[in-house]
């Protein structure tokens, strides 16, 4: 009881938003979409979200897009841009920092709801995700509180210091495997080679086409991926346009 009123009052559930995702978590499904545009060759391999199969940050407020770019031709390859387009017809960009990524999928999320768009996350690729609410109960006599009275000081200090490095150790965590993993723009790629790694947007509902832009030598180049399979996505069924 002393240790819930403690973890209670100094706010410890906080320490949720650095937690990675439980080790049971399943595989990521891999997808390999892949899209042609000489003389470069973009492949979607899969795609991770909220809570989702691969995921590996708890309660992630985000959508990780793995894809490898492959160059064909015998000039080098620079990607400078990657963008989606979502359910309204407006561009997301990937993010380079993850709790920056986090507050601009809770805004983007508000605008959604604004526009009459009913949101359900993860949904359209494992379902509906629900958030499970923490709720505790604390009873006991009075001289259970006068004991929890007498206590508390020695506990509140302990709790605040052991939350501190379990949420800074976590957050290191977290942070290096974002970092581990991101694709970071603009990229170039050799002639013959391919760049692999993770594009990580703002959860985005409904995302129509995912777009990268660049050069080849002094030559633009667009290379667009249709993604008419994730029409649903973080939408309630009915939602999709």
């Amino acid at each position: 009881m002393l240790a819930c009123a403690a973890c209670l009052l100094t706010g410890c559930v906080t320490s949720d938003k650095y937690k990675l995702a439980k080790k049971d978590t399943p595989p990521a499904t891999m997808l390999t979409w892949t899209v042609s545009t000489p003389p470069a060759e973009l492949t979607l391999e899969t795609l991770i979200v909220i809570k989702g199969p691969g995921s590996w940050k708890y309660d992630a407020r985000w959508d990780e897009y793995m894809v490898k770019v492959t160059n064909h031709g015998a000039s080098p390859l620079r990607i400078d841009s990657a963008s989606l387009v979502d359910v309204l017809g407006e561009l997301q960009f990937p993010g380079d920092d993850p709790w920056k990524l986090e507050k601009l999928s809770y805004t983007n999320w508000d605008k959604y709801g604004k526009a009459g768009v009913t949101l359900l996350a993860g949904y359209g690729i494992a379902g509906v995700y629900a958030t499970a609410a923490l709720y505790v109960g604390l009873s006991g006599s009075v001289a259970a509180a006068d004991a929890m009275i007498l206590a508390l000081p020695v506990l509140l200090v302990a709790d605040v210091a052991g939350v501190a490095i379990i949420d800074h150790n976590r957050k290191e965590q977290v942070q290096q495997e974002f970092a581990r993993r991101r694709l970071a723009l603009p990229f170039t790629v050799a002639p013959g080679a391919t760049a692999r790694g993770s594009l990580f947007f703002p959860m985005t509902p409904g995302p129509q086409r995912l777009t990268l832009k660049g050069k080849v030598g002094d030559a633009p180049l667009e290379i667009v991926l249709e993604l008419k399979p994730l029409a649903g996505l973080h939408l309630k069924p009915g939602e999709a346009k």
